[in-house]
């Protein structure tokens, strides 16, 4: 519990509010889907349609099978730790995250990266019925003062938004 309570004072103690326009009417499906193995890329595709998504990358730096505190993440436009909003020409599926190589198909249309901001993640156990064993881990994902831009455009989220949750299995 004192872990919980430390991550939410962690999140809240990052937040700020710098007066900037806020834009928080993302309409995302609840499930964040998940790539990789020590390079993940964590995605929730939007109600609907399905031709937007909102993808994290983070490393297994992050994405631990461990209670210990993961210092948050600086957002950078390319390398371990992006947030990008996409928009596709038409419905992008499971295939397009997780291949080798993403499909030519569907087109991205617009493609908003994040420039500054935080990623935080707290990766809590997930325990049997009888509470004894291990069997996943839960990662909670909230971004912070994120800000994504594309051309001259700026879009803003949340000062806290989360994310959302994704389970990894045991340790091995």
């Amino acid at each position: 519990m004192k872990k919980v309570i430390l991550f939410f004072a962690l999140v809240a103690g990052f937040s700020c509010n710098d007066g900037d326009l806020d834009i928080s009417s993302f309409e995302f499906e609840d499930e964040v889907n998940i790539c990789g193995t020590t390079q993940y890329t964590l995605y929730r595709l939007s109600t609907g349609e399905q031709r937007e998504a909102l993808i994290v990358t983070l490393t297994n730096q992050q994405i631990r099978k461990d209670e210990d505190i993961v210092a948050p993440v600086r957002v950078t436009e390319t390398g371990d730790f992006t947030v990008t909003y996409r928009l596709f020409s038409e419905q992008v599926t499971d295939d397009y995250f997780c291949a080798a190589v993403p499909p030519v198909t569907p087109e991205v249309v617009k493609d908003w990266r994040g420039t500054s901001g935080s990623i935080v993640v707290e990766n809590q156990p997930v325990y049997d019925a009888e509470g004894l064993n291990i069997t996943g881990w839960q990662h909670y994902i909230v971004l912070i003062d994120v800000v994504l831009v594309v051309d001259d455009q700026e879009l803003k989220l949340d000062e806290t938004f989360l994310f959302g949750t994704v389970q990894t299995g045991p340790a091995s």
